[in-house]
């Protein structure tokens, strides 16, 4: 996989420095979705209704002169496809500075798109002193099982130096049999273990394969949904709430 440059929204320094004790997560794949009004919409509603310190978004529209409800967090964006006037790519928010954050590009291309796909890691401060390692990917696609197994495993292996807590999350694509053993495989060897996600039915699947994933170790799970996006995008949210340890 090769390195990828990242592009930054810093907010006030002088805020918070680390994660509350319990803190919130929502995983999506917007879809290139989060420009509108509907989306500015439906996110203030669920900021409202969840506790949300964190956001591991997939498939996020940026550009030089649009603004949006995302521009309240401090966030860190990883592209996989670049056009004159906007971007798309991996996106993690927080209410806090991260601490350190890098990213990844695919080593292969999409069939026929011939585009990349973008993973972001990002560290940040607990409440306890441990440093959390957030992971976002959306992982390839339209390629045959043993590239998604490369691809997979460089990812796996680009986060086996953590020691701490880790959560990994994203838009995997692990729409057969193969790759979702595959993956389960991996995150085994890491010790992660898999949220167990309530409306679990909502989640993104395709011939009975869920695609969205949230996969945790050295945390507590308190709760996690999936909530109904109402059509904003292809795929619902995740959210789940932590407690660290």
């Amino acid at each position: 996989m090769k390195t990828l440059k990242i592009i930054r929204n810093c907010l006030d320094p002088k805020g918070e420095k680390c994660l509350p004790n319990e803190f919130g997560l929502l995983c999506w794949n917007v879809h290139k979705q989060n420009l509108g009004y509907r989306f500015d919409h439906f996110l203030k509603r669920v900021l409202e209704d969840y506790t949300i310190d964190l956001l591991a978004l997939q498939e996020v529209k940026i550009t030089s002169n649009t603004s949006s409800l995302l521009d309240s967090f401090h966030f860190v964006f990883a592209p996989n496809i670049r056009f004159i006037n906007h971007m798309y790519g991996v996106f993690n928010g927080s209410r806090i500075p991260e601490y350190e954050s890098f990213s990844l590009l695919s080593s292969h291309r999409e069939s026929m798109i011939q585009t990349r796909k973008s993973a972001i890691f990002s560290t940040y401060t607990l409440h306890n002193g441990e440093m959390l390692l957030l992971v976002n990917l959306h992982a390839i696609n339209f390629r045959a099982t043993k590239v998604y197994h490369k691809e997979l495993e460089m990812i796996f292996d680009s986060i086996r130096h953590h020691h701490g807590p880790i959560i990994l999350t994203g838009d995997f694509n692990s729409w057969n049999k193969q790759r979702i053993s595959f993956l389960m495989k991996l995150s085994g060897s890491l010790e992660l273990q898999t949220s167990e996600i309530e409306h679990a039915h909502l989640i993104k699947s395709f011939m009975g394969y869920k695609l969205d994933h949230i996969f945790y170790r050295g945390l507590e799970v308190v709760e996690s949904y999936a909530i109904d996006v109402k059509k904003l995008s292809d795929h619902n949210a995740l959210y789940a709430r932590f407690r660290a340890i």
